[in-house]
């Protein structure tokens, strides 16, 4: 269940808004300003409903302050103020949608799914991305996805587009990723290693890693370590208990097990999958 987080003064439409937010199966928060918006915990939040004009502040300040902080989650402006400038700034400033008052229901929803869709294809698209020199022939392999229509775009007949990442995001997944390859066979890699070589806060990490991948970082560590075990089973050159070790789980029952949850069969039947 996708968490949306609302941030509206006006407590007519923040609750009309939750409202149908909630009739449609999303998990709604709500803050009617600035100070109330800050005290609440948003590291679950998977879009963000941003008032313009508020009673502290506004909302461009806010989306600002998330960008600053590494935040990658989706933003919607909602605002009666529809000249050029404004909307201009709103999308500068890292905002990725912006909706004029009044607005129809429908228009609404159909804006906040497209948003949904697209950061569940980029996930996707980064975690596929993860892994992108294939061992067994020493070429890249640069994953493809399609990009998701607007909404006010008929879904059927859009032909795909190439999804790329940002420059920024590039550049950290990058660098994580080689972090992650420097210390594949190392078993005591903990995740504050990774803070620190990253130079970011831990609180930034943890939100840009879970924005881009959809991941924990964690999880993150462990289907990095997956992903080259299958890698190095697709090379036919190593056996179960050494490619364990190669990827830094220093228990083979445990690698199993992890691989199984993971891939969906145990490490044997994926080489047996694979034909080595």
């Amino acid at each position: 269940m996708a968490v949306i987080n609302i941030l509206e003064d006006d407590e007519v439409i923040r609750g009309q808004l939750s409202q149908l937010l909630r009739d449609k199966g999303y998990e709604v928060i709500e803050s009617a300003d600035i100070s109330g918006f800050n005290k609440i915990d948003r590291e679950n939040t998977d879009l963000y409903l941003l008032d313009v004009y508020l009673p502290d502040g506004d909302g461009f300040s806010v989306c600002e302050k998330l960008r600053s902080e590494g935040c990658v989650t989706p933003v919607i402006f909602l605002t009666s103020c529809d000249d050029e400038d404004s909307i201009t700034k709103g999308l500068d400033i890292g905002g990725d949608d912006y909706i004029t008052k009044p607005f129809s229901a429908t228009y609404l929803q159909a804006r906040v799914e497209n948003l949904l869709m697209q950061r569940k294809k980029l996930q996707s698209f980064y975690r596929d991305s993860l892994m992108h020199i294939n061992i067994s022939t020493g070429q890249e392999e640069v994953p493809v996805a399609t990009d998701m229509p607007s909404a006010e775009e008929d879904v059927s007949e859009t032909p795909p587009t190439t999804l790329e990442m940002s420059p920024n995001d590039r550049k950290f997944m990058d660098k994580l990723v080689g972090l992650m390859e420097q210390n594949m066979d190392n078993g005591e890699l903990v995740v504050d290693d990774l803070v620190r070589e990253l130079a970011v806060s831990r609180s930034v990490f943890f939100k840009k890693l879970k924005t881009l991948t959809g991941l924990a970082p964690i999880e993150f560590i462990k289907e990095m370590r997956i992903k080259r075990a299958t890698q190095l089973i697709e090379t036919g050159e190593f056996n179960m208990t050494q490619i364990s070790y190669m990827v830094g789980i220093n228990d083979p029952r445990y690698f199993s097990k992890c691989f199984k949850a993971q891939v969906g069969m145990t490490p044997t039947e994926y080489r047996d999958r694979v034909g080595r």
